[in-house]
């Protein structure tokens, strides 16, 4: 018996309703209970089922006695007219009649009668303890109800919880099988149901699954948080996208792991800006050694142009030594050329700015290399319908362009037919889309190709000076781009891969910006 009662039971006087339609046995009932010495009773009468239903709400009895066999209905029709809006009984009721076995008393059951009784079987020694135990039963198979109810909203709103959460959240099993996931992993994931057979290594990027899988042992047997950061395959695109996975395990009685709790986030854009960190500050560092490089090469070129052009003035025009000191000259200017673009690239060359519609940059300079690239490749210039207007150094822009359209064209199989796309556009760009850009208004120039395209491995190297995918030293070539355009105050972003072309998207700052930054006046 519950400890609550023990202290009731003196002074709680309970409340017994009884329907019945034979007055005599009304009045033994009363009178049985009345003889309790540990109990004390108020009773309510009814003589008939309707009249007991009206009693029951407007009294609240704790106990009903209810006569099976009423002149206006059963006790089997009475139960369900009780029931209120929860389909609950409001207290405990004890079904009693004449006649009847085994099977009336299962059916009362089953429609919610705490007991059953014959009449032949009350006695004032059983009564009182029937009715208090039914009204003990129904009390704790009330809470136990309130219980399950409360647990089913409280699992309710965690189901809801967990599927409001934009992180991708999951439970395994202790051996790492999913055994729960919301619905944000499956739509990443592509996978119908936890029921599914599969494994981790399904969405694992290929170069992680190893670590992973160490991980992940050294985690179970060690007990401890399993955190690694990985790519995972989303199923929309097939692409690997980089996740932060966490999982915190859960254990049983004995202390062994019994499931995980984990979660998935995706870092995708993190890694990215970290990727482009790290790159922009190697470019940085290679610029820094080319500008001390080119400074100091400058000054020896000074000391030996200086000393061949006073040699050339110096001996008569037909000197053996003539020709020589000729080709040194030229050699002289060349590298004079060079340290231009190394300078260029570190984002100290000097810049000869001006006014330059790039729409006609454009158009001109291609319109040039149209007898260079092969017949079989096609220039596709595709203009801004609105003035593309920005203050650059017009000499290098065109360089850019040259530098831009002939690597496109190299990316093209020979003999097969190819088309260079070169468009021009004001974008406005916001900080989320470009983290390395600042937020606001630039002209874009935008030159793309159908050739081979580029893995991710050689896009982290087609910046540095002298790398090239033909031969080595090549030139300072896209690392004298990137640097004109760092100094420029815009950006340089590359989108290609293996099979699917490339794209070169330069960014500048429209006209009022760059002229603001460089302090000048148009």
């Amino acid at each position: 018996m519950h400890p609550a009662w023990e202290g009731m039971r003196e002074t709680r006087v309970w409340k017994v309703l009884i329907i019945e339609d034979e007055r005599i046995d009304r009045e033994i009932y009363k009178r049985y209970l009345e003889l309790s010495s540990a109990y004390q009773f108020e009773f309510a009468e009814c003589d008939s089922g309707a009249a007991g239903i009206a009693m029951c709400r407007e009294w609240s009895p704790d106990c009903i006695l209810l006569d099976f066999n009423l002149p206006d209905m059963d006790g089997l029709d009475l139960l369900p007219a009780l029931r209120d809006e929860s389909q609950r009984l409001p207290c405990a009721v004890i079904m009693l009649t004449a006649c009847g076995g085994e099977a009336l008393a299962v059916s009362a059951m089953k429609h919610g009668a705490m007991d059953y009784l014959p009449k032949g079987r009350v006695a004032a020694d059983v009564l009182p303890h029937t009715v208090i135990n039914a009204i003990e039963r129904f009390q704790m198979q009330r809470r136990i109800d309130e219980q399950r109810s409360a647990l089913e909203r409280s699992t309710a709103q965690y189901q809801t919880l967990l599927e409001a959460i934009p992180n991708m959240v999951w439970m395994a099993t202790g051996e790492g099988r999913i055994s729960y996931a919301n619905r944000q992993w499956f739509d990443y994931t592509g996978y119908a149901g936890p029921g599914n057979a599969w494994e981790w290594d399904d969405l694992l990027h290929p170069e992680d699954r190893d670590r992973t899988r160490t991980a992940w042992l050294e985690a179970r047997e060690a007990g401890t948080v399993f955190e690694i950061e990985h790519r995972l395959k989303r199923a929309i695109d097939g692409s690997y996208r980089w996740h932060l996975v966490r999982a915190v395990p859960f254990r049983g009685p004995a202390g062994e792991i019994s499931s995980w709790f984990g979660t998935c986030t995706e870092i995708e854009d993190h890694k990215q800006a970290e990727v482009s960190n790290l790159q922009a500050q190697k470019l940085q560092g290679i610029g820094q050694l080319a500008a001390g490089v080119a400074h100091d090469f400058n000054n020896l070129l000074v000391v030996i142009l200086g000393g061949a052009s006073y040699a050339l003035e110096s001996i008569p025009p037909r000197h053996e030594a003539r020709s020589m000191l000729e080709g040194v000259v030229r050699a002289g200017e060349r590298a004079a050329e060079l340290t231009g673009k190394m300078l260029a690239y570190a984002g100290e060359g000097a810049l000869y700015v001006e006014r330059t519609d790039l729409n006609r940059l454009v158009r001109e300079t291609c319109d040039s290399l149209r007898a260079s690239i092969p017949p079989t490749i096609q220039i596709d210039i595709r203009p801004a319908p609105d003035r593309a207007t920005v203050f650059v150094d017009t000499r290098q822009m065109r360089q850019v362009i040259v530098d831009l359209v002939r690597n496109a064209a190299e990316s093209i199989r020979e003999d097969a037919a190819g088309v260079i796309t070169v468009r021009t556009a004001i974008e406005e760009v916001s900080e989320t889309a470009l983290p390395a850009m600042a937020a606001g208004t630039y002209v874009a120039l935008e030159v793309r190709d159908n050739g081979c395209g580029m893995d991710e491995e050689l896009q982290q190297k087609i910046f540095d000076p002298f790398f090239s995918t033909k031969f080595a030293g090549r030139g300072l070539g896209l690392a004298a781009v990137h640097g004109f355009v760092r100094s420029s105050g815009g950006g340089v972003h590359v989108d290609s891969s293996p099979g699917q072309g490339t794209r070169f998207r330069i960014l500048l700052p429209v006209e009022s910006l760059q002229t603001e930054s460089l302090g000048m006046t148009p």
